[in-house]
């Protein structure tokens, strides 16, 4: 079984434009269901996500929206996760499936506004406390682990030491698009306070993986990251990314969607 690196960002060839495009007529034929998640700022997701429908809040809204979204993502883009499916496991040398009663893999969606220029440095904790204020359009400095909060059934077999992220570009604005990279570990980190933690953040190397329309960027989701500025988007562009997590259990990598904000 392939382990993804550290602070290693695989690109992995998975759709042409042609069929980027055919994506981005379905999101967007799907826009009346989109959920905006800022309350002023164009930012939107298609599909369940932990950090807002978050798994262990007793109404479970994650699961209900789950249940509810999963089909009508298969009903027009079944093949895409088909794709998606095969190519990981040709790249990651097992078998690859989908979480049953988990989040398909879903959708970001980034308007053109001023906002997304220069957002708001943010520890994830001090971002999901001013998530609602209208004036904070934040950009939370995280690690993907949505892994330790979902409900799995049983941890019995679940690799929670080797987890992954991925990101594929669908649609992006002209002046382009990606994610920072720090090279800080979560296991550097733990206990720290957020202060503590965003002074160690800043004083990291920092690299920025800019995106490539129908590539995928396969990473552990285990260093820190952020969604890099959106700058000179014009009018007209959209952002659109499609997210999605996985951990090995029992012998093949389970593919979901319960991001804290999967860039």
């Amino acid at each position: 079984m392939l382990k993804v690196r550290n602070f290693t960002i695989n690109n992995i060839e998975l759709l042409t434009e042609q069929e980027c495009d055919d994506v981005r007529s379905v999101v967007e034929d799907w826009k009346d269901i989109w959920i905006q998640r800022h309350p002023v700022a164009p930012f939107y997701t298609l599909g369940a996500s932990n950090y807002f429908d978050i798994a262990y809040n007793p109404k479970l809204p994650y699961y209900r929206m789950a249940k509810l979204y999963n089909p009508i993502l298969l009903e027009r883009l079944g093949w895409l996760y088909e794709r998606l499916a095969d190519t990981l496991a040709k790249k990651l040398e097992a078998p690859v499936g989908y979480r049953e009663k988990l989040a398909l893999p879903g959708f970001h969606i980034f308007l053109s506004h001023k906002a997304f220029e220069q957002p708001k440095d943010l520890t994830h904790q001090e971002w999901f406390r001013r998530r609602y204020v209208p004036e904070v359009v934040g950009n939370p400095i995280h690690c993907d682990t949505p892994h330790f909060v979902v409900d799995w059934g049983t941890t019995e077999g679940i690799d929670f030491g080797n987890p992954l992220s991925f990101t594929l570009a669908i649609a992006l604005p002209k002046s382009g698009a990606g994610m920072y990279v720090w090279d800080l570990h979560l296991d550097e980190t733990i206990d720290l306070s957020q202060t503590e933690l965003l002074n160690l953040v800043n004083s990291r190397e920092k690299r920025i993986h800019s995106y490539k329309v129908g590539s995928l960027a396969l990473h552990s989701g285990l260093n820190y990251h952020q969604v890099a500025p959106l700058r000179n988007m014009h009018p007209d562009e959209v952002r659109i990314t499609l997210q999605g997590h996985g951990v090995f259990h029992q012998g093949s990598w389970q593919l979901y969607w319960l991001g804290v904000i999967n860039v």
